[in-house]
């Protein structure tokens, strides 16, 4: 298939009737768009079977988990759409999701990366989807709910208007629509790397977007449409998908411990030169305590 709008990209990993629903929706988007569907199959249960005699998608089993950030990569090294939307199979697009958010980058050449609301089945907006990029107070802030009592510690998370148009440092790999020139490069840009391999899952989304603005891109948010996002059904972790995921403990702790990899990782790769031997040490003592402290949580609730 030639002149590809849209590669739409979903690493799945055993949420075989969340994936059907996420399909079924960009099958209801009202456009007319050419796409090409990847599905990259992390999981072990009967997800294939979605896909056995199907050439709708472009489908892609692995053997193993080989994590987000890798099978991501499977697919982007062979995408061909003008536009790449990193999706997560535990979403639903709305019908004007892909025609407004193709049409908004066709507008503004000058942004890389663009989102939209993410919205909970509570209704709430998820945070992670507009976000600053993290420094030592707003994640101490975060870490410890000290944002409410001040300013000095927000920022993690970007406040007000859920309506309004704005420029964010990053935003979350459930939803990443972004201009393929930004892997490719152009004259005013400098190639990106795809996600970084060394993000098992979580903190790949923060980093890629990090790069992105490195090389000159602007990362928008926009409340032109939205999508509803379970959010976390892959780990089991998040009460928004709690009962929706069949992942068993050993998931859960494969999760907590990508997490905290991944806040180890970026804090080497982006930050630690910049700060002096204890700041650093303080650091990752702390990942590592927060670390202990989810498993224990995990261990009490799991009893």
């Amino acid at each position: 298939m030639k002149n590809i709008d849209i590669s739409i990209i979903i690493v799945t990993y055993n949420v075989k009737s969340l994936l059907a629903d996420c399909l079924f929706s960009i099958k209801q988007s009202e456009d007319n768009l050419k796409k090409e569907i990847f599905i990259i199959d992390n999981g072990r249960d009967d997800t294939y079977k979605l896909f056995k005699d199907s050439r709708e998608y472009i489908y892609i089993k692995n053997k193993d988990n080989v994590g987000f950030s890798k099978a991501n990569n499977q697919a982007l090294k062979i995408a061909k759409g003008r536009y790449i939307l990193i999706l997560n199979p535990d979403t639903k697009l709305n019908k004007n999701t892909l025609s407004e958010m193709y049409n908004f980058m066709e507008i503004h050449k000058d942004v890389g990366v663009s989102t939209c609301p993410l919205f909970l089945p509570s209704g709430e907006l998820d945070k992670a989807c507009r976000r600053s990029f993290p420094t030592i107070s707003n994640s101490i802030g975060k870490l410890l709910n000290l944002s409410k009592f001040s300013d000095k510690f927000k920022g993690y998370n970007i406040e007000g208007s859920i309506n309004r148009e704005i420029e964010i440092d990053a935003c979350t790999g459930a939803f990443m629509f972004i201009r393929k020139e930004v892997f490719s490069g152009n004259k005013k840009h400098t190639k990106t790397a795809f996600f970084d391999e060394s993000f098992w899952a979580m903190g790949e989304d923060l980093d890629l977007c990090f790069r992105i603005k490195e090389n000159n891109w602007k990362i928008m948010y926009t409340p032109k449409t939205s999508i509803l996002h379970y959010k976390g059904a892959s780990g089991g972790l998040k009460k928004s998908s709690s009962k929706l995921s069949s992942a068993d403990k050993e998931t859960k702790r494969r999760w907590i411990k990508a997490y905290s990899d991944a806040m180890y990782i970026f804090y080497k790769k982006h930050y630690f030169t910049q700060n002096n031997v204890l700041i650093n040490f303080i650091i990752i003592i702390s990942i590592k305590l927060l670390y202990l402290l989810q498993l224990l949580k995990l261990n009490v609730i799991e009893k």
